[in-house]
């Protein structure tokens, strides 16, 4: 009788339970409410940051314990943006790609983001592809939640809120006699948010009374370490961020706050959960799971059809209360004082204590077990006295019963078994993708079975022995197939595995996988020499074609760049490994250098025209790399616009001559898409074994070099030497205070005045740029420039010089300077911004600025990249009514086509034509040349770093129609320039002015005073 037999005769002896039975199996088939389950509702989440990452992943499994429990019809799809790690837009872009093509308009129901990064996508899906889905976020500060999600319809979330008064009397409670509490933190953004924390708390009323507060200044690592160690016992430090310190030092959370614990004298608690068990004594802590279950339960609502009106208002702090058990013992804190805690770390385990209560009732229950075993004992020990004799007179009877009947079951079972075996084998031949195989040893026979003829398109009884098998085998494979046959054959490998090449019927090769084993004559079974001979062997082959080329595809591009067709960086350190040991191996430590190449400006061409231009110019960039270095050198591209070449051997002054050969191939402009671009490369060089003797070393080195010919002026070539790695730390310290001044507001705007020849009157100001560090002193322009420049800060910032020079002009109008023409440097960066012509006339609009009183001054170095492209802007903003000036000409290419070419309207004259131009007769007739030449084409002419009266008498006689310099006045901060208008005005009698080409009004300069030429 089966199994199910057995059941339903048991249940029909019981006829009172049948009814019961069956009312249960009709319950369970049919769906509660009578109706199918909900089809899958498909819910995008984002999470900003990386799996790996402590705070994303316990957001993710919060979100997806809720959605998996309240919302069992959601179908969760996650993505991960890597923000922290790899902050590229490109990759947000071709992650946005697939995600359109994967998930297209209508068939997503509901997105859930973890942190700001993947709110920001969020909001661009929907407004790109989705519309106003719902959106449920989290893991974003309460301001930044309200910034992003402003007039944004249909969007929830959860705050990232901190427990800070939880935290504080979890320290009362561990210390009742605590009178200071230590607040420590940095001075970025986020630390200096902590005070804001607590002053908010302190004004509602919430934080603890009785407990004096005390900020720790922010101090270097070590001076911090000596002040913590010294605190006294009635105090604790409630923990911020502290990343990074005022010497610009930067070290992880956790490595800080192991170094910190271990030297404070008093326990420090935090604020959240991925600090516990780095040297925090605990607190109420941000927990990243909880979070996520916050998140996901809002997800799941929304995704079961509830709407944004209606969830709760209000959700409750996603914290859980704990703490260190090892740091509790170290200050000497009753674990006792802090319940009820949530999560208690770095306890030893101790059994009774965990599981008390389950040894006592266990020890009970075997104590009674036992009595009960004694009563039984003894009452069954009369019984199998009785029992005993007649249960061995059975035995041997029941015994020979029992080996009678197994023989019987055996044989049948036997027979069933070789029957089924062999429809089993005949089932299998026929419709397995593989060749079956077998092969009589003994005759040199083969029998193939399968898709003999659709795998290599030849008969079977062509390939029936085995020298017609191994005829077809490639020639660099047929050795290495007989070696693994005959090991097998002689008992040295337990099985026949091999893979190898077999020619198909069109000449073309296949993989196969070969795989079998040996049949002996001694008792029919494979094994090792010894057991008899071999008679037969049998086994299968395996098409491995598809997955051959796969993985052939994936080691190319493991190791060569898919836009270029360079090898990449790993293919370039093992070549630079490979040299530097076959020179260490042979003593002779030949010339070896690596050309790090960087293009100058690429990221400004990439930004305005597009990924798509960028590419193609990239690969031409590629191509021009290969023909200027030459022949037989190795070039590898590391990424973006970085190109390395590799040269080896030769004279010692070879790796400067390639690259100067490869600053040669970049002298034509480059034609994409219509469009010619100028591209120059700065290239850094370091040579083995001098600047470094492996492969990160020399590669670290040339990039250090690369960046110190940027710094000399882009497009230069520059060597390695040991001092650069000073230059790189100095900049970015100096790039890490730029961007703390600009958050603070520590720049300001200075206004030079321009003065005209004609009748000495102010027709304007250039407006200047000024920083003054805190620790740094007084930073010159020409050092943070080029910093700004280089991280894009320059964006943000000129900007807010252009806005607040507008309003300044605006407001001399308004307290009678008259119509005073102000001027405002414009960067490279800033014109290659694709937005960069609505972003003036906005602030234009927004100042009430006339646009013929904004003159935008540009340089003849930001033509270089697109001057196509360049001139199309400018054409815009001079159409708009704004005045552009070329600024500093005379240096740099001081072409004259730019005279011609370019839509400007003023041209200014730098101050190293001005110096000599009253003493020496040459340098007045190359001003009185080109002042002329500017002229005819109607522009005006300024001349800068006028710093005597002789130059401004000289300069007007040559038709210069503004002055600009120390003679005039220095750069004024705004509230000076009324006070040196109404100066002016009463120096400027005084001045020399041109009446009928005649300077008149001129203090008597004697005798030295300076002929002018005749012309």
């Amino acid at each position: 009788m089966t199994g199910r037999s057995v059941i339903w005769s048991s249940i029909r002896k019981r006829s009172g339970i049948l009814p019961l039975v069956l009312l249960v199996l009709a319950t369970l088939s049919v769906p509660a409410g009578g109706r199918a389950t909900p089809p899958n509702r498909t819910v995008l989440v984002l999470h900003s940051y990386h799996q790996g990452y402590e705070w994303t992943d316990g957001q993710a499994d919060g979100i997806s314990d809720m959605l998996a429990s309240a919302a069992p019809n959601a179908l969760a799809i996650p993505y991960y943006l890597d923000w922290k790690r790899f902050p590229d837009p490109a990759g947000i872009e071709r992650l946005r790609a697939l995600i359109a093509y994967r998930h297209p308009k209508g068939t997503v129901d509901a997105i859930v983001s973890t942190d700001d990064a993947a709110l920001s996508f969020a909001l661009d899906l929907r407004h790109e592809i989705y519309g106003p889905v719902p959106l449920a976020h989290g893991g974003v500060l309460p301001i930044s939640a309200r910034r992003l999600t402003e007039h944004e319809a249909n969007v929830v979330g959860i705050d990232e809120a901190k427990d800070i008064e939880g935290t504080v009397r979890m320290a009362m409670a561990a210390n009742p006699r605590l009178q200071r509490l230590f607040i420590l933190h940095d001075d970025t953004e986020t630390g200096l948010g902590l005070d804001d924390e607590i002053e908010a708390l302190v004004a509602a009323g919430r934080f603890p009374a009785g407990v004096e507060r005390q900020t720790l200044p922010a101090l270097p690592f070590v001076r911090l370490e000596e002040r913590l160690a010294a605190l006294p016992p009635d105090s604790a430090v409630l923990l911020g961020t502290y990343a990074t310190d005022p010497k610009g030092l930067v070290l992880p959370p956790e490595q800080f706050l192991k170094l910190m614990s271990e030297k404070s004298s008093v326990p420090i608690y935090g604020l959240q959960e991925f600090l516990l068990g780095h040297g925090i004594a605990g607190g109420s802590l941000l927990s990243g799971q909880e979070h996520g279950r916050a998140v996901g339960r809002l997800a799941a609502a929304l995704v079961n059809g509830a709407s944004i009106a209606g969830l709760p208002a209000e959700q409750r702090q996603s914290v859980i209360r704990a703490a260190d058990y090892s740091q509790l013992q170290r200050y000497g804190i009753d674990p006792a004082r802090l319940m009820p805690i949530d999560r208690l770390v770095d306890k030893p385990f101790s059994f009774m204590e965990t599981y008390r209560w389950l040894v006592v009732t266990v020890g009970g229950v075997l104590l009674m077990l036992f009595g009960m075993v004694l009563v039984l004992s003894l009452t069954l020990r009369s019984r199998r006295r009785t029992e005993a004799a007649l249960q061995r007179s059975n035995e041997a009877l029941t015994e020979s019963r029992r080996q009678l009947q197994a023989k019987v079951v055996e044989l049948t079972a036997s027979k069933d078994a070789l029957r089924e075996r062999g429809r089993w084998m005949r089932l299998v031949a026929e419709a397995s993708r593989d060749i079956i195989w077998t092969w009589d040893i003994v005759n040199d026979v083969r029998v193939l079975s399968g898709r003999v003829e659709e795998l290599l398109g030849v008969d079977v009884a062509s390939i029936n022995s085995r020298a017609a098998w191994f005829d077809r085998i490639h020639p660099e494979d047929r050795s290495l197939a007989e070696e693994a046959l005959q090991r097998h054959l002689s008992g040295e490998l337990p099985e026949y595995r091999v893979e190898y090449r077999v020619r198909h019927r069109d000449g073309n090769y296949l993989w196969l996988y070969a795989a079998g084993k040996i049949l002996f004559d001694g008792d029919g079974q494979g094994g090792t020499a010894g057991r008899g001979k071999p008679v037969m062997m049998g086994g299968s082959y395996t098409d491995i074609t598809a997955q051959k080329r796969q993985q052939a595809w994936l080691d190319h591009l493991a190791h060569y760049d898919p836009l270029t067709g360079l090898p990449n960086r790993l293919t370039l350190e093992q070549h630079v490994d490979r040299l530097i040991a076959a020179t260490k191996a042979s003593g002779n430590a030949g010339p070896l250098a690596l050309l790090f190449l960087d293009m100058d400006n690429f990221k400004f061409i990439n930004d305005g025209f597009g990924h798509k231009v960028g590419d193609e110019l990239l690969m031409m960039l590629g191509l021009r790399i290969r023909k200027g270095a030459g022949d037989g050198l190795f070039i590898a591209r590391l990424g973006g616009d970085e190109f390395v070449v590799v040269v080896q051997g030769g004279e010692a002054g070879e790796p400067a001559e390639v690259a100067q050969r490869l600053e040669q191939a970049f002298a034509a402009p480059f034609l994409v898409e219509g469009q010619h671009f100028f591209v120059t490369c700065s290239v850094g060089i370091a040579r083995y074994p001098w600047d470094g003797r492996c492969f990160d070393d020399l590669l670290q080195n040339a990039d250090t070099a690369m960046y110190r010919a940027k710094d000399s002026g882009r497009g230069r070539i520059c060597t390695f030497t040991a001092d650069m790695n000073l230059k790189v730390v100095e900049r970015m310290r100096l790039l890490s205070r730029a961007r703390l001044a600009f958050d603070r507001q520590a720049f300001t705007v200075h206004y030079q005045p321009q003065v005209a020849t004609r009748d000495g009157r102010v027709r304007g100001f250039e407006a200047l740029v000024r920083w003054t560090d805190q620790e740094l002193g007084p930073v010159s322009p020409d050092r943070f420039i080029p910093v700004c420049e280089d991280s894009g800060l320059i964006v943000p910032l000129g900007l807010w010089v252009l806005e607040t020079a507008c309003i300044e002009a605006a407001g001399l109008a308004c307290r009678g300077a008259g119509d005073v023409t102000m001027s405002v440097n414009m960067s490279a960066v800033q014109l290659a911004q694709h937005d960069f012509v609505p972003r003036v006339l906005e602030i234009l609009a927004r100042t009430g600025l006339p646009a013929n009183r904004l003159e935008l001054e540009i340089t003849e170095s930001q033509m270089i990249g697109s001057l196509d492209a360049a001139i199309g802007k400018l054409n815009a903003l001079r159409k708009a009514g704004i005045h552009i000036a070329l600024d500093d000409f005379g240096t740099g290419y001081s072409s004259l086509t730019y005279l011609r070419t370019l839509p400007i309207n003023t041209l200014k004259l730098d101050k190293a034509f001005i110096d000599d131009v009253h003493r020496r007769p040459d340098a007045r007739s190359m001003v009185s040349s080109i002042s002329r030449i500017a002229h005819d084409l109607r522009h005006s002419v300024v001349a800068e770093g006028v710093e005597e009266a002789a130059q401004w008498e000289v300069l007007s006689l040559m038709g210069c129609d503004l002055i600009q310099g120390y003679f005039v006045s220095r750069p004024l901060p705004a509230d000076r320039i009324d006070a040196f208008l109404a100066a002016w005005e009463d120096r400027r009698a005084g001045l020399p002015v041109i009446r009928d080409d005649v300077v008149v009004g001129m203090p008597s300069a004697g005798a030295n005073r300076p002929s002018l030429p005749a012309s």
